[in-house]
């Protein structure tokens, strides 16, 4: 597979995937080898559902190996039997909560999941179930969950302890579900910055006739941004997940240039990256978007990208949580645990 074919494919999943971008066929060599890349970037970054939905919708999947057609409807068809018993899970969840007047929104996937901007059911790839919980009901939630049957991942774990700067708590499962539940308590993880409030999502959150709560469009819009650029590291690492783009094309507003304008640097950031596939996005940063584009090209320059992060990332990890003085007690205390995660980040 060559590099520069790489972003010829990933020029080809960003205009498959945009709702109302038409795909000009015959710009593309559609090769054995440009669909072998297509599986390779689509499987790493979860979205091979929504490629195949896409294919359909867009009336391409007549130019698609029949193989790759076969194979592409298994997935989907396993991705819907997952989400279906994800949204059983929800309302499962849902009822415990409202029952117990515990304010709260699903987040990211879940509530993609009980919105349907899209075919979410069968093209959106769902992990963990995330909660946002007001501080106060923070612990309660986690206790009523464990007395219907979740348990924690880590046996004898304290969730109450350690509190001073986790985003959420320890992750829970239920023998009868499939899907794991996170407690959200902050949205975004080991920030200064707060460009969105959980109390603005609670004041403006919606509740649907199913009884789910999540955030309203715009807030679900922010959220799936900055999560990424700052939860999972998007600026740091100057790089794009094509999940979650599709997320933001369905949930962005309309005036998105003029949002985009007015917004914060990690927003122009994102749609900086976006506008190497969309010429509809200004470039507030073109040097970033430039380094996205060589990286995607460039196999050596890839894998330096990843340790430059990397490296950042811990520093960056560091810094804020060593102003905690609970955890550099703890660092003082158990300098083994530090030690451990450090070369466990490394090896990632």
């Amino acid at each position: 597979m060559s590099n520069c074919n790489n972003i010829e494919v990933s020029d080809f999943i960003a205009q498959l995937l945009h709702p109302n971008v038409v795909v000009e066929i015959s710009c593309f060599s559609l090769t054995q080898n440009f669909w072998d890349c297509l599986i390779q970037i689509g499987s790493s970054q979860l979205v091979l559902p929504a490629i195949y939905g896409s294919l359909k919708r867009k009336n391409l999947h007549l130019h698609a190996p029949k193989d790759l057609m076969s194979y592409l409807q298994k997935i989907s068809n396993l991705n819907n039997e997952r989400n279906s018993a994800i949204l059983k899970q929800l309302d499962f969840l849902s009822k415990i909560f409202n029952a117990h007047q515990i304010d709260y929104v699903f987040l990211k996937g879940a509530a993609m999941l009980v919105t349907k901007p899209y075919d979410v059911m069968n093209e959106r790839m769902i992990g963990d179930i995330d909660v946002l919980v007001k501080e106060k009901d923070v612990v309660k939630a986690q206790n009523l969950l464990i007395k219907n049957g979740f348990k924690a991942v880590s046996k004898d774990y304290d969730f109450t302890k350690n509190l001073d700067f986790a985003k959420h708590l320890e992750r829970i499962v239920h023998p009868k579900y499939i899907a794991a539940v996170e407690i959200h308590r902050k949205l975004l993880d080991l920030t200064l910055k707060k460009p969105i409030l959980s109390a603005d999502i609670f004041k403006e959150k919606v509740q649907n006739a199913s009884g789910y709560c999540f955030p309203s469009k715009k807030h679900l819009w922010q959220h799936a941004i900055l999560n990424w650029q700052y939860n999972d590291s998007g600026i740091i690492q100057n790089f794009l997940s094509f999940r979650l783009v599709v997320d933001v094309l369905y949930l962005e507003p309309k005036d998105i240039v003029k949002k985009i304008k007015i917004s914060s640097k990690a927003v122009k950031h994102f749609y900086s990256l976006l506008s190497l596939f969309y010429n509809v996005y200004p470039t507030h940063y073109p040097l970033m978007k430039l380094r996205y584009k060589l990286v995607l090209k460039y196999r050596i320059l890839k894998i330096l990208n990843r340790f430059y992060f990397k490296l950042r990332f811990f520093m960056n990890i560091g810094q804020i949580r060593l102003r905690s003085s609970i955890y550099r007690k703890r660092v003082l205390s158990n300098p083994k645990i530090f030690i451990k995660r450090f070369f466990d980040f490394l090896n990632k």
